[in-house]
């Protein structure tokens, strides 16, 4: 019985003082240049990848899946090697968005703002065969992150989705 007191009155002090039970993993990126909070401790990977002319270059993951029905992920890539220097910031933006719906086969595109001020960035939902989802896709100096998170259709997007995508950080100049 005494046992039983004493775990409920911890349980009653770290609930009245505010302790969190439902703490983020803050992931930073070196290479990467940012940092951000993640449901649980995420992975990383590399792919390799070619551009249509041949330039090499790798395509960054950072991603925490806690389900088959929930992702959370960074995609990032250093274009240096093949900026589009004669695109504007919104048809950098825009071809990005369409490239990484049409890449997930999406039905359905929302966009919900783009933003050319300080660290550009284009915001969106999708849907796509048995999948749905937002991202927000910033271009900062010259490297392109994907900040994305995937549900399935018959969950719908998780209310998660904005804590995640808000918790993006660009980290100085490089």
């Amino acid at each position: 019985m005494k046992k039983i007191l004493f775990i409920a009155g911890v349980a009653a002090i770290l609930l009245f003082t505010g302790f969190k039970f439902d703490e983020w993993y803050k992931f930073t990126s070196s290479t990467g240049h940012f940092s951000i909070s993640f449901p649980s401790k995420p992975e990383e990977s590399t792919e390799k990848q070619k551009t249509t002319d041949g330039t090499p270059f790798d395509v960054n993951y950072v991603s925490y899946a806690p389900s088959d029905s929930e992702v959370y992920m960074v995609g990032y890539i250093d274009m240096k090697d093949f900026y589009p220097a004669d695109k504007t910031m919104k048809e950098i933006l825009e071809n990005s968005r369409d490239g990484a719906t049409s890449s997930l086969e999406a039905t359905s595109v929302n966009t919900i703002t783009t933003n050319l001020e300080g660290d550009a960035y284009i915001e969106f939902t999708f849907t796509a065969p048995k999948i749905t989802g937002k991202d927000r896709i910033y271009v900062i100096n010259k490297f392109q992150y994907s900040v994305i998170t995937i549900f399935s259709s018959s969950t719908g997007i998780g209310t998660n989705a904005d804590k995640f995508i808000r918790s993006f950080k660009h980290q100085g100049e490089y």
